[in-house]
């Protein structure tokens, strides 16, 4: 009781000082800097899918001697990480973007390294990607960070709106939707408290290949801009890739295509500089890639033609960073070729800032791609390969772009308290009794979001105090079962696999919060799918009672797996297996542990 008191009078003598970091108007010259955001990466445990984080792909047409990709994210690798669809690891764990304790983490990271706001990659309404836009929002407008979007129209006029439409079948009448897209972004997104402002003009990058600017043109003639927002500014992606020429990169330098959407009042924004080197001795990996010099020299015709052409009056200019690419996660997401740009110890990053600093003068924002696109390989979320470097690259340059004291100290903090929410979840579930008041986390956000990093830290450590406190009078124990003699059933065809426990198993299951595995040894031969489930009571069951999914890659060899299994998904049902296999699965050596709390 009295370690819980410490904690409520320390939470009350924080509201006011929350409340006048709030009030706290932070100097600046107005200029801004943003993000892309790929997603969506979902987790069984939250969300009972894996989206993005998962990913198999036929790359056949490499020159490499990859010629398939198999991530399958449920599987637990010998060095705890989850084998996900990245050549990087997050420092975070593999999360959901869903998650707002993760959200949270993110946005806290990027405002400490001087990043304005997210653009979230986005197509259409109802999308799974509005649903990530709508999750940002939410958590962003208590930060005062800023959460836009970079508009991939392409997706409108693929199949993947006919999916979710069959009425949206034809250029038409995609065309036509278009319209109520662009209405929704500007009502929803350009016109919220969290929508991205440069000089007083909502922003939005609009990446392509969707409309055309004929079409633009059209859809923009039926769009109603409210009274208390300007014309957003277009920024529209121009990244036409340029030639080798005696082993010198030769950028494009003009665009008809880019000259009709200047036109229309956008202003052309690069994107990922060209990969035109093929595969050498030095780079036997990707089938293309480029050097440090070509990236600059790919950014050059943006500062010749635009950034210091004073013929031309664009709205906004804006800068373009990345910290190099490497996309043996995805493999061109379906077009099979592997891409490379060297981050050179985090030298090509610092590269491209510092030529967009040679211009800050007449930039009005820097656009970076990006926070999370992991299968790509140009990630600045922290990661376990990297750590902090890129973001402490951001904060070095942001401050110079933004006129800005640079304090690095709070880089650290957003992920002490991620942990230390996840903890205390995990400290609730298992006790719901302790006196731990978690809403001194909220302050700590507060803290971390206003710049206090030095006050934020004595609450982080008091907290983990605290936390750690109660977590040693945790107890746990073990058990293990193994798959042999009743545990295990077999079909009579082998498509089919029940493992069974006993009643004794069932109840201290049902009566403890644990953490467990599954583990066995599989036959990877073919390139078909086994699926393991579970019982559930969380909706959609179709998805909660899915453990795991793994794809064979035609290995003709034994494979270890093991698997998470989570509390809040399964249901353990006395007469009906604890969990099935499926698929045309030859297994061994079954076995499932867990650490039970108490």
């Amino acid at each position: 009781m009295n370690q819980e008191y410490q904690f409520i009078s320390l939470k009350q003598s924080l509201l006011l000082l929350t409340m006048l970091c709030t009030l706290t108007v932070w100097a600046q010259n107005g200029k801004k800097v943003y993000a892309d955001y790929h997603g969506v990466r979902y987790t069984r445990q939250h969300d009972g899918q894996l989206g993005r984080w998962a990913l198999y792909a036929n790359t056949s047409n490499s020159s490499t001697d990859k010629k398939t990709l198999c991530y399958n994210a449920d599987l637990i690798l010998t060095s705890g990480q989850h084998e996900i669809a990245s050549v990087n690891y997050p420092l975070a764990g593999m999360q959901s973007n869903l998650d707002h304790d993760y959200i949270e983490y993110q946005i806290l990271s990027a405002k400490a390294a001087k990043i304005d706001g997210f653009f979230i990659e986005w197509g259409f309404m109802h999308h799974e990607n509005d649903l990530l836009l709508k999750a940002m929002q939410k958590v962003a407008v208590k930060y005062d960070f800023e959460i836009g979007v970079n508009w991939c129209d392409g997706w409108l006029y693929y199949d993947w709106i006919t999916k979710m439409y069959p009425e949206i079948n034809s250029r038409e009448k995609k065309t036509k939707h278009y319209v109520r897209c662009y209405q929704y972004l500007i009502d929803n997104v350009f016109a919220a408290p969290t929508g991205p402002i440069v000089k007083g003009h909502p922003v939005f990058y609009l990446f392509g290949p969707g409309a055309t600017p004929e079409e633009f043109e059209e859809v923009s003639s039926h769009i109603v801009i409210p009274s208390n927002i300007k014309k957003p500014v277009i920024l529209r992606r121009w990244a036409e890739w340029g030639t080798l020429a005696k082993n010198k990169y030769q950028p494009i330098t003009q665009s008809n295509e880019i000259d009709q959407w200047i036109q229309l009042g956008a202003v052309p924004t690069a994107w990922l500089p060209a990969r035109v080197r093929p595969m050498d001795k030095e780079y036997p990996f990707w089938d293309y890639y480029a050097t440090q010099d070509d990236v600059i020299e790919f950014m050059k015709p943006f500062r010749d033609s635009l950034w210091v052409n004073s013929k031309k009056n664009y709205p906004l200019k804006s800068g373009f960073v990345m910290p190099g690419m490497d996309n043996r996660g995805c493999a061109g997401w379906g077009r099979g070729h592997f891409f490379y740009i060297p981050r050179n110890g985090g030298r090509t990053y610092e590269e491209m800032w510092k030529f967009n600093l040679n211009n800050r003068n007449v930039l009005d924002m820097i656009f970076i791609a990006s926070w999370s696109d992991y299968t790509e390989g140009h990630e600045i979320e922290p990661t376990k390969e990297n750590g902090n470097r890129e973001l402490l690259t951001t904060l070095k340059y942001a401050s110079r772009f933004k006129e800005e004291e640079a304090d690095s100290t709070g880089l650290s903090l957003p992920l002490k308290l991620f942990q230390l929410r996840k903890l205390s979840k995990f400290l609730f579930n298992t006790r719901p009794e302790t006196g731990f008041c978690p809403t001194i986390l909220d302050d700590a956000a507060a803290l971390i979001s206003n710049h206090k990093y030095n006050k934020a830290k004595v609450v982080l450590n008091e907290a983990e105090a605290e936390l750690n406190r109660i977590k040693k009078e945790i107890e746990t124990c073990q058990i293990t079962i193994e798959g042999n003699g009743d545990v295990i059933q077999k079909s009579h065809d082998n498509h089919t696999i029940s493992i069974f426990f006993d009643n004794e198993t069932i109840d201290l299951l049902n009566g403890h919060h644990y953490t467990g595995y599954l583990s066995f040894e599989y036959r990877d031969e073919g390139n078909d799918f086994m699926t393991i489930y579970s019982e559930t009571n969380r909706s959609p069951k179709d998805l909660f009672s899915v453990v795991a999914r793994i794809k064979k890659d035609n290995r003709k060899s034994w494979q270890k797996a093991k698997i998470s299994l989570h509390k809040e998904n399964i249901s353990y049902v006395d007469n009906k297996p604890a969990f099935t296999i499926k698929g045309n699965a030859d297994v061994k050596n079954i076995s499932v542990t867990y650490d039970l709390f108490k």
